[in-house]
Formats: structure tokens, sequence, C-alpha cells
């Protein structure tokens, strides 16, 4: 039996409230005896552990010997790093001291990404950083760097949706308590059967017609209809007529209905009855927030999923648009209102086969880098077409350009003109690597004042025994 207390010393899950710490459930206890293999390096990595007790050593391989790496003590937590990344093991990691952990698998560890938004957040930006401190090269390195990005982006919008969602659930438990009294007052005015399922049917047409922004009904007619209801309230001494007025035109209510429910119910229950509407139909848009959230945040997790291809074949048959459609949602919270992104996809291409994972972080490099060009305002151009046997994707920016004399450098190792702390000279070159050596594609810039344009080849026909180096090869 898991120790749901145990699992509160664990800064990871210290803040989880016990229906969320009901996830340890997906996991299972395992105990090493001193020297035992938890996992081998090089091997398929499929598993999440929360280290409870003792001591777990991690060495590699250098040449004939085993050079100790890094050592996890209790309370800490690993693996999550290579199931985001798809790299086997790093490291062949042992037990000192006998040791108890919790081992979730891949099925269970996305469950668990799912359920707590805040370990979703918190593993994202400590794969980030642990895989940093890994020492891996060239393309890992590059994925770390592709994975920051996501990590980025995912965590301020999963920290706004959350608070999305706390806001409306805090609104909702005040509302219950402002509806209880006002039920009572309500009921006071003894209502007729017939006047009872007249508000009844009201309250259920105004539901079900209730959205954001009602499609039949324009900013403009809003603010009109707005002001309507706002005048018809304020001659019958309503108080808050603003208020009432500004929920019940989202809901699509108008004078001619204040007329009807005026005319229907018992005198001077007008007011209680439009509070009690206004109150069930503010708790229906604080429930829709809930549900938004709550949805959202499982799309932001399923999204990095398919942005990394996780439990895919390395060389898959893919739409192209598919990888292009998904490095864009992960750089939603970098494309400002000032940036227009124009699609002009040749949506007759045929599906090609191609290193999905790695060719994400190519069109996360050409697409970030286009964006940080035009420093929040312009247009971003994706192109697709067919040229002979390839397929053509061109990344257009309206930016300021590349100086004449430096282009012939951009795909040099290490060439950069950002700042230290904001670039590391190795997004382009590994583009290259991963459409020329990989992919047998090509790559090419042509730039001016205005217009940056990278145009990336695809051979249609790329075969695995084609390509000169597997993924984690080209470096």
């Amino acid at each position: 039996m898991i120790d749901l207390k145990m699992l509160r010393r664990i800064p990871l899950f210290a803040d989880l409230s016990d229906e969320q710490l009901d996830f340890a459930k997906l996991g299972c206890e395992r105990s090493l005896e001193p020297g035992e293999i938890l996992a081998v390096e090089g091997e398929p990595s499929g598993s999440f552990w929360v280290l409870l007790d003792g001591e777990i050593q991690c060495t590699k391989q250098m040449g004939d010997r085993q050079i100790p790496w890094t050592n996890f003590e209790p309370y800490s937590y690993f693996g999550h790093e290579l199931i985001l990344l798809e790299q086997p093991y790093l490291a062949t990691a042992r037990a000192l001291p006998k040791s108890n952990l919790l081992e979730f698998d891949t099925a269970a560890f996305w469950k668990m990404m799912e359920l707590c938004p805040l370990i979703n957040r918190e593993l994202l930006i400590s794969t980030a950083q642990r895989t940093q401190d890994l020492g891996t090269v060239s393309l890992q390195a590059e994925k770390l760097v592709s994975l920051g990005t996501l990590t980025s982006g995912l965590a301020q919008e999963l920290r706004q949706v959350s608070a999305t969602g706390r806001e409306a659930v805090e609104r909702l438990q005040e509302l219950f308590q402002w509806l209880q009294p006002l039920t009572v007052k309500l009921n006071a005015h003894q209502m007729t059967s017939d006047q009872q399922e007249f508000l009844i049917t009201l309250q259920q047409t105004l539901l079900q017609r209730m959205t954001i922004f009602p499609a039949e009904i324009n900013p403009q007619g809003w603010q009109v209809q707005e002001e309507d209801i706002v005048q018809w309230l304020i001659k019958r001494s309503i108080p808050h007529p603003q208020h009432f007025a500004k929920v019940l035109t989202r809901a699509g209510l108008d004078v001619t209905v204040l007329n009807d429910i005026e005319s229907v119910v018992p005198n001077g229950a007008v007011c209680a009855v439009l509070a009690w509407l206004k109150g069930t139909l503010k708790s229906l848009a604080l429930t829709n927030d809930v549900e938004f959230s709550t949805q959202h945040i499982a799309e932001l997790v399923q999204a990095a999923k398919d942005y990394t291809y996780l439990d895919q074949a390395p060389l898959q048959e893919m739409d192209i648009h598919e990888g292009l459609e998904r490095t864009l949602a992960v750089l939603n919270h970098r494309l400002v209102t000032g940036i227009e992104v124009i699609r002009d996809f040749d949506r007759t291409l045929p599906p090609i086969c191609v290193y999905g994972g790695d060719l994400n972080q190519v069109w996360t490099h050409l697409i970030d880098n286009a964006i940080d060009a035009m420093a929040g305002q312009g247009k971003l151009t994706l192109r697709t077409s067919q040229v002979g046997e390839s397929v053509l994707v061109e990344i257009v920016d309206t930016g300021p350009g590349i100086p004449d004399e430096i282009q012939p450098y951009v795909f040099d190792q290490f060439f950069t003109t950002k700042a230290t702390d904001n670039g590391t000279g190795l997004g382009l070159p590994i583009a290259h690597r991963v459409i020329v050596s990989q992919h047998q594609g090509q790559i090419q810039v042509t730039s001016k004042p205005g217009c940056t344009c990278f145009q990336i080849y695809l051979p249609m026909d790329l075969k695995e025994s084609d390509s000169s180096a597997a993924p984690s090869q080209v470096a």
C-alpha cells in the first residue's frame, strides 16, 4: 500500500491534493537488493521512477571501465527525461544499499502528466535542466533546445489555464453560497405550478442558447441590446442594472423576454427571478471555464507527445503539414498578435517518409528564428509545393534580413548573431545535417531586407537504407 504521507515529503508531490495523489495507484512499488541493476546503458527506456529510500548510482561505460556519473538519493525522481526525449538509457543504474522505488511505465507516466498539470510543468522543466547536464552532443543537445522551447510554451500556457480553472472554482463556490438564500427568497413568493413551469422552461432555453459570443448577435447589436435591458431595469428600480444586463444579454435575453417575465411572475418577484436567472447562467459559464481548463491541459500534454513522436518508429510516413502545424502549436505562445501566420500549403502533396521527431527540430529552429527576427511585428509564411521528385518547404519572414556578408556562414557550427545566453550556434548546423545527411535533401537561404526565405527540399522516396546517418548519429 502506497503511503500518501510519504509521497508528500517529495517536493514534486508536496502541493498536490489527496485526489491528485491517487495517480500513485498507477505505479507499482519495486524493491532492489544491494548491487541489483535497475537499468542498463543503451537499452530502450520506458519507466519513470521515484526513489522512496536507499540510493541509486548511475555509471557510464568508458572503454573497458564503468565511470561513476551521478547518484540519486531518497525523494528524487528520474527516467522522465528519457521518455520525453525518446532516448535509450544513457547510463547503467544500480542500487547501492537496499532501495525501494515507485515505478511508472510509459502509459502510466503520460496518464500522470494528464491528471497533474503541476507535475507536468515541473517534469518538463526538470527535463530541460537535467538533460543539459548529461553532456550529450549535437543532435541530443538540440533536442533539448527544442524541448526547452516546448517546455517554455507549455509552462506558460499551463500556468494561464490552471489559473483560469482555479479562479472559476473559487467563484463557483462563492456563487453557490449566494444562490442558497436567494432560492429561499424566491420560494417565499409562492408561485403557481404554471409560473414555475414558465421559469424552468425559460432557464433551460437560456442555458442552451448561452455562449461566449452568440452567433446571431454581433458586438454592436450586443451593445444596443444591453443598453435596452439597462434602461428597462432602471425604470423598475432593480439594483446593479449594468451587471444584470451584461449576463442576461450574453444568454440571448432581450426586453421582450423581460416583459414576458414581468407579465407571468407575481408582483414584486421580478428582481428575485432575474437574480436567480443571473446566478444559474453565471454558474454555467464558470462550469464551462473549468471544463475548458481541464480539456486544454489534456490537449497541451497530447501536443507535447505528438510533437516528439513518442512511441513511434524514427522513420515514418507522414503528411509534411502535420509537423508544421504541431510546431506552430508548440510555438503558439510566441506568435503574438503582431505576427500574422500565412499557410500557403499544397494539400495535394502525398505523405513522405521522414524522421518526424528530428524534422520537427528543424521546423522549430527555423520558425523560432523567424519570430525573433520580426521582433513582434510582421508576416510568417509557410509554403509547401512539389518540385520534381522533392517536397519543397519554404519558411519566409518579413524581418530585417540576414546581412550579405554573414549569409555564407549561417550553417557553420557555433556561428550565431544572438546573445550568448540566447543562442548556441547549433540550430542551423543541426538543421543542415538533419536535412542533408539524414534525409538526403537540401537546405538553402536567400535574404534581403523584408524577406528571408529558408528553402528545404525533401526527397519523396526516402528509405531507411538511403539515410547516411540514423537520427541519434547526426552530430
